[in-house]
């Protein structure tokens, strides 16, 4: 099946067209999402509840293997199952794929549950994306989430402090940076991931001490990082200055502001290859955690308002009507070995 077919496909059954590859159709009493998985590939989506996939997996595996031998299998995400199918093997794939799949579904006795993700009520009115399927929910629920958002947002504009958020930066920085510093006195050696908990650290810091969420929060979040890693590297060579002429930890760690105030001190680790190193592992983290600590108040926002953008019509139990006869519908060859395990939003396309 090409896309244009795919596409086709969904028009003619009159199926709510969300992009190129994805499609809702309200069948069977079920509100499933269709998408273009690929040339030969066709996926069914619909969300779960909890410990679905411990009730119906082994019986539904079973049911699409009766029913459609090798050309069909079930994965089960978080939240919801997809059921993939082969659209080189399957004709129709709409009348003899995804409603023959819906069918086997409530064969099962598997149910969608009509239970706001946000409030757990009843009676949702849209539906979101949550994985590869679209989970049922309140407007009003996501309306309020927007509406939550922006005035944490403004109150944290007019009650954030950068003087607090800057103090909360250096002291997520200095928490940062004990995981290294531990393997690298104790286990001589530097390990590149420990380096992502820096800007982590520096960022939360600069949030919990409620610094002022805009994007002073980014620079604040790298300046302290990069301190960090010369703080860093004064307590190592304190420790090593400490075992090498055996004094205590307590006299050398009062040595450590006359090494901060002195800038020849700075220049000197500045120059060294280990310092060198350890920023380009920062940076590292940096890139590893930039989705994190390059949010702002305007952010939470923002994702509340495209939540809310991509909500489509709900209806609890909505069926189309439609013609389909399962005897009109033989499996062909042999496809896959139908034991998928973990669900993907996309199969590969061939």
């Amino acid at each position: 099946m090409t896309k244009e077919e795919y596409k086709e496909m969904c028009r003619s059954h009159s199926l709510t067209i969300i992009s190129d590859t994805k499609a809702v159709c309200s069948e069977r009493g079920y509100q499933s999402v269709v998408q273009y998985a690929g040339k030969k590939t066709v996926s069914l989506s619909l969300p779960t509840g909890k410990d679905d996939d411990k009730t119906y997996k082994n019986e539904l595996k079973a049911k699409l293997k009766e029913n459609f031998g090798k050309n069909a299998s079930a994965a089960w995400g978080d939240g919801y199952v997809t059921i993939f199918l082969d659209s080189k093997k399957i004709p129709d794939i709409y009348c003899q794929g995804v409603i023959p799949a819906l069918d086997t579904l409530k064969g099962i006795g598997f149910t969608v549950p009509d239970r706001c993700s946000v409030c757990g009520g009843s009676g949702c009115d849209v539906a979101i994306p949550r994985g590869a399927a679209y989970a049922p929910v309140h407007r009003s629920c996501l309306e309020k989430g927007v509406t939550g958002a922006q005035e944490k947002a403004d109150k944290n504009i007019e009650q954030g402090s950068y003087l607090l958020g800057a103090l909360g930066a250096l002291l997520g920085a200095i928490v940062g940076i004990i995981p290294s510093m531990l393997t690298i006195i104790a286990a001589e050696r530097i390990y590149v991931y420990l380096f992502a908990v820096i800007p982590i650290c520096s960022y939360f810091g600069y949030k919990l001490l409620r610094g002022k969420m805009t994007k002073v929060a980014l620079v604040f979040t790298i300046v302290f990082s990069i301190l960090g890693v010369y703080l860093l590297n004064f307590i190592v060579n304190l420790y090593y200055i400490a075992d090498y002429y055996e004094i205590g930890v307590g006299t050398a760690l009062g040595l450590l502001p006359y090494m901060i105030a002195d800038p020849e001190m700075w220049l000197e680790i500045t120059k060294t290859s280990d310092f060198l190193l350890c920023l380009v592992f920062v940076a590292l983290g940096f890139f590893l955690t930039w989705g994190r600590i390059s949010r702002t108040a305007k952010s939470d926002v923002k994702d509340a308002s495209e939540l809310l953008g991509s909500a489509i019509p709900y209806s609890f139990g909505t069926t189309q009507s439609f013609a389909y006869d399962p005897a009109d519908y033989i499996p062909d060859a042999p496809a896959g070995d139908g034991d998928g395990e973990e669900a993907s939003n996309n199969s590969p396309e061939e």
